[in-house]
């Protein structure tokens, strides 16, 4: 099993040096396994990885994390708990290097490349100091491990000096860069046999305007990358007071900004239902002021395809209630585009007309004759209020598979327009507010009665399996008895009111990445922090959706409510 380990790890090192990822290191693994193979085939290995197109952006480090995992996994057995931590020292004494078993520990918590398991895994004449020997036998003479890669060079053939191998930490450009004072000179000091408190480097130089400065008096080397970079830097050695300086290279990768290796290719012209990539609506209603956005995400935008979420706004105004409507089209559906525009515009048409008539709405109905919103007859009213406009947009898309508003090359069915559905009604009352919600699928909506506090009035909802979420165009969400009705509902009165957001799972998944995230005022709190700045405009809000968060690139739709007399100052 060893063995199998070990040629995973040096083809995944030959791989990593060309910059090349694999991405399905996992089920390759289980193909051997299954086979009871003892050995791995470099090049069928390869073979079995990912087209680059469908890599993601932090590929490399993936590997990294699915080799670990694997690992750990094999060696601990199927009957270890999935979710302990790894503990070295439980399974030394076997045929696993000590520093490998290290090096597996210690990868949670920080960088471990390939090269480093590669190496650990190979030799064994280091196996037998723990990690805290060796971090107290070089605390005073040797760098952090993540500022310095250090390899033990072979004696050299024809110089007089040794031969040393330097390769400065990795950097990106966009992101502060920092190599700590003397790190550089202690790391070739140390392969030298040096004694590292007198040695120093006198010169480094940088590539041209790339963004980082070396400071000769400390040896540090700090900033912020501005372009790509791979090859070799040429510096000079002082390897004590007295010593002539020495001429060396060291090795430095500065990796692409993720967000410029993704392409932004137009969409098709002459499909169905066409949409722009783009949407964006600011408009005062009666007391709320409403800005929105909607935004291509990256993964459609790098493959050409439509924008699949939607929005709709509407105000009744002889009532006072504020209509919203978000919609997420699903990306495996053909038509989801036009699912996610039909279901939020029938929704708000729907509400708008109901809310808007003293006959039909029942929620005032009651209120005039209660004078209390948290009447427990109001929310039910509100409850069916809102499921009958979930319901007259599930018939929308029905009547549109029936009769395509668009010509269609093929007969279209009702889950080719998948799409969720979350839908807010707010009535200004005093300086608070009555706020409901109905919600299928994901995505969510949250109520901040201030900026120090906020709270979720959607709750998360998926499907049968992990990663699914729930349709409009799905029965069960549309089920007509109390128990269903009250997953998808929410109901609050509240006697203050800074703002409401309703957004799609392009916006929820990267800023509240857990349920618990979800629910925490805190969150919210740190979100409106970010958010409020951008909701001078629609036009800026559109351009902070363009934020880059890692292995999150799906459309993005947002709607803020405020109160119309709020200004653009944060925390106001």
């Amino acid at each position: 099993m060893r063995s199998l380990v070990a040629s995973v790890a040096k083809t995944l090192e030959e791989m990593h040096a060309q910059q090349r990822a694999h991405g399905d290191i996992e089920a390759t693994l289980k193909h051997c396994l299954n086979e009871s193979k003892d050995a791995l085939d470099g090049e069928n290995f390869k073979a079995r990885a990912l087209p680059t197109d469908e890599l993601p952006v932090d590929a490399l480090q993936d590997d990294v994390q699915t080799f670990v995992a694997c690992t750990i996994k094999i060696i601990r057995g199927e009957t270890s708990e999935v979710n302990a931590s790894f503990q070295a020292n439980l399974h030394r004494g076997g045929d696993w290097p000590e520093g490998f078993l290290t090096l597996l520990e210690e990868a949670s918590t920080q960088e471990v490349s390939i090269s480093d398991l590669s190496q650990a895994l190979d030799s064994n004449s280091n196996c037998a100091k723990s990690a805290e020997e060796t971090a107290s036998d070089t605390a005073t003479t040797t760098p952090p491990a993540e500022q310095i890669e250090t390899e033990t060079p072979p004696k050299p053939l024809t110089s007089s000096q040794p031969v040393v191998k330097v390769a400065l930490r990795n950097a990106t450009v966009g992101k502060p860069y920092e190599v700590e004072p003397g790190a550089i000179a202690t790391a070739i000091a140390t392969q030298r046999g040096d004694r590292p408190e007198y040695a120093r480097v006198s010169h480094l130089q940088l590539p041209d305007n790339c963004g980082l400065v070396f400071d000769e008096m400390t040896g540090r080397v700090a900033g912020t990358p501005t372009h790509p970079f791979d090859g070799v830097l040429s510096l000079d050695y002082v390897p004590s007071r007295s010593a002539q300086s020495i001429p060396y290279n060291v090795s430095l990768l500065i990796n692409p900004d993720p967000a410029s290796l993704w392409k932004d290719l137009p969409s098709p012209t002459n499909a169905p239902y066409p949409k722009e990539p783009f949407d964006h609506s600011e408009e005062t209603q009666g007391p709320f002021r409403v800005v929105a956005a909607s935004r291509r995400g990256r993964s459609h935008a790098n493959r050409g395809e439509f924008r699949d979420d939607d929005f709709a706004i509407g105000y009744a105004s002889d009532t006072g209630w504020l209509v919203i409507a978000v919609a997420d089209g699903a990306g495996s559906a053909t038509y989801s585009r036009a699912g996610s525009k039909i279901a939020s515009a029938a929704a708000k048409q729907r509400l708008v007309t109901v809310l808007n008539s003293r006959q039909h709405n029942k929620a005032e109905i009651l209120y005039s004759q209660h004078q209390d919103w948290e009447h427990p007859e109001i929310r039910v009213s509100l409850c069916r209020i809102l499921y009958e406009a979930a319901l007259k947009a599930h018939y929308e898309l029905q009547s549109e598979v029936s009769n395509p508003s668009d010509p269609l090359p093929t007969a279209a069915t009702l889950r080719n327009y998948d799409t969720t559905l979350i839908v807010l009604v707010l009535k200004k009352i005093n300086e608070g507010c009555v706020a409901a919600t109905f919600a299928i699928g994901d995505g969510g909506a949250g109520l901040l009665p201030n900026p120090e506090e906020g709270f979720p009035i959607t709750r998360p909802e998926g499907g049968d399996y992990a990663g699914q979420t729930c349709f409009l165009t799905m029965p069960e969400p549309l089920k007509d008895n109390q128990a269903n009705l009250e997953r998808h509902f929410h109901f609050t009165v509240q006697k203050e009111f800074c703002a409401a957001l309703a957004m799609t799972d392009g916006i929820t998944d990267p800023k509240f990445p857990s349920d618990a995230a979800f629910a925490d005022p805190a969150q919210w709190s740190a979100l409106w922090t970010e958010l409020h700045p951008a909701l001078s405009s629609s036009e800026t809000l559109l351009e902070w959706m363009n934020f880059f968060s890692p292995g999150n690139h799906d459309d993005r739709t947002l709607v803020a409510v405020l109160p119309a007399h709020a200004t653009s100052a944060p925390n106001s």
